[in-house]
């Protein structure tokens, strides 16, 4: 499996087929590898559940780091999964907890813009799941060793903005 399967995995994770179509007035962009990186984060996860030892978790960080900066929907997966990893593999992830420090700040720090309703609920869920995984990742031993992480929980956690997303996601 970490000889055929893993690099193709590894390499359909990070696949990225973005189209513009026009639409007379207006552009909308299509990425048509959107399903694929869906899957191969799905089978990821399923293989961390089943099956960990046949994976090569430190060669997945790099990965795993580029899916927490993607759409909602990659990043909501890829948060699932640095949960299990908090839980199954703590080394490799506090190794890797800098790289996670861009993606995590543009999740944190999501815009909420005009949304109302439903939309605004769902960008505060959002910023909610970046906060999980940031708290998980900071209660690891060892974390305090990776310094731009360290320092970018200190500066959410004391952020007024985020204090009261703080409050529900540690009363969970």
């Amino acid at each position: 499996m970490k000889e055929q399967v893993l690099p193709q995995l590894y390499e359909l994770a990070q696949l990225n087929m973005e189209r513009k179509i026009d639409l007379g007035p207006f552009k909308h962009t299509v990425d048509d590898a959107l399903p694929l990186r869906k899957a191969a984060l799905s089978v990821f996860s399923t293989c961390l559940d089943k099956c960990p030892s046949s994976l090569d978790i430190p060669a997945f960080m790099p990965v795993l780091a580029k899916a927490l900066a993607d759409v909602e929907d990659i990043q909501l997966q890829s948060h699932q999964i640095v949960h299990t990893l908090c839980a199954q593999h703590p080394i490799p992830l506090v190794q890797a907890a800098d790289s996670f420090v861009a993606a995590l700040e543009k999740t944190v720090n999501k815009k909420k813009g005009q949304k109302t309703g439903t939309e605004l609920e769902r960008v505060y869920e959002w910023i909610k799941s970046g906060l999980r995984v940031m708290l998980a990742i900071s209660k690891l031993d060892g974390i305090i060793g990776a310094r731009k992480f360290c320092d970018f929980a200190d500066r959410i956690k004391k952020s007024k903005p985020h204090a009261p997303f703080l409050a529900q996601v540690e009363n969970e």
